[in-house]
């Protein structure tokens, strides 16, 4: 019985005198003119917490809270000089803001680099504020800084501007216009907003997209236009601060170069992305192959396109057998390195002409 008793006063001294609130400053502000304050509202904490001498550090040196205030449960207090004793100065340009209570939180911002995303320092006239988002089968909270151009301290952020996403569409180097250009969210949100799960867009004629009002996750992009197969690729993950770029590069027909599949015997890749090597077969039908197993493949070519239709490797004397493979390492033909990226890989023969696209990771 004694034991229990001695169990549960240490467990309640412990939660009483140290319930570790973190994450509690939800936005903050650096206009010398309409006022330097931050926010303190720790999320879904139901009792008063105190606030006297609570620390707050910024590049100014050490302040400290000497006005006897609590938050309320649920609450939020808006903090700045008229409650501290001692210097505080966030400046325009980088800084950082440190705000500590011995055995309560602590809470630390950096206008470079804060938790998921990197911030600048809130212009004039604006703060920086928190945006709160949770995906489903994950207990952790996703928080996103950006910048409030109309603050908000004191009331409930519902101007988040949402992510940006943007690029062009090219065929063979030359923009398309009109190409179809659409995002899906791959992540499952739970959080409620006016923001897209998915969301089509057209390109302009300059052959630029661009989709905004997005969730700060990552999107399923993909091109397409014409007769051509779409084109498919995850972004990164999003940030309402920072738009993402990403291109679509399509190649086509030309005169030099077509990417026209034909049926029968061709070209076999895998493994399909690849990193250390690719195994490349190809299959021709000669028909001298019948009389003479051994016969030579004359003007059997492989060719490795990248994305923007250069040719960077070519494997030439292709005469062996009917059936045969090469393996590209991928490199071009001066044995350097090639980027991750999409190339496409040619086959050409006086009998067959096909093409495969594959997907190099470094």
């Amino acid at each position: 019985m004694e034991r229990t008793k001695i169990l549960i006063f240490i467990v309640v001294s412990y939660i009483s005198a140290n319930p570790l609130l973190t994450d509690v400053i939800n936005e903050f502000q650096t206009d010398t003119i309409l006022g330097q304050k931050f926010e303190f509202h720790p999320i879904q904490y139901g009792f008063e917490i105190p606030l006297l001498n609570t620390r707050v550090t910024t590049p100014a040196g050490t302040a400290y809270v000497d006005t006897s205030i609590t938050n309320s449960p649920y609450g939020y207090t808006a903090i700045d000089n008229s409650m501290l004793n001692g210097s505080f100065y966030l400046p325009l340009t980088a800084g950082y803001i440190y705000v500590y209570l011995y055995d309560y939180f602590t809470d630390f911002i950096s206008y470079a680099d804060t938790n998921n995303s990197p911030i600048l320092s809130p212009p004039m006239g604006a703060s920086a504020s928190r945006f709160i988002f949770i995906l489903f089968n994950n207990p952790n909270f996703f928080l996103d800084w950006y910048i409030d151009h109309t603050p908000t301290l004191g009331s409930e952020n519902d101007d988040y501007p949402g992510c940006v996403i943007q690029g062009y569409v090219y065929l063979n180097g030359v923009p398309v216009e009109s190409a179809e250009v659409t995002a899906t969210v791959i992540d499952s949100i739970v959080t409620q907003g006016p923001f897209y799960k998915t969301c089509t867009t057209y390109t302009n004629n300059n052959g630029f997209y661009t989709i905004d009002s997005l969730w700060p996750l990552r999107y399923w992009m993909t091109a397409s236009f014409g007769g051509y197969q779409p084109s498919g690729e995850l972004s990164p993950r999003l940030c309402a601060l920072w738009p993402k770029n990403l291109n679509f590069n399509f190649v086509g027909v030309d005169n030099n170069l077509s990417f026209e599949s034909v049926s029968g015997p061709g070209l076999y890749v895998y493994p399909n992305p690849f990193q250390n090597y690719l195994v490349i077969k190809y299959e021709v039908r000669n028909p001298k192959f019948e009389i003479n197993p051994n016969s030579q493949i004359p003007n059997t070519i492989l060719k490795i396109y990248d994305a923007g239709g250069r040719l960077v490797k070519q494997f030439n004397h292709l005469t062996n057998h009917q059936f045969n493979y090469v393996l590209w390492y991928g490199d071009d033909n001066s044995g350097c390195r090639l980027p991750t990226g999409v190339y496409f890989v040619r086959l050409e023969s006086e009998w067959c002409k096909q093409v495969e696209k594959v997907i190099l990771l470094r």
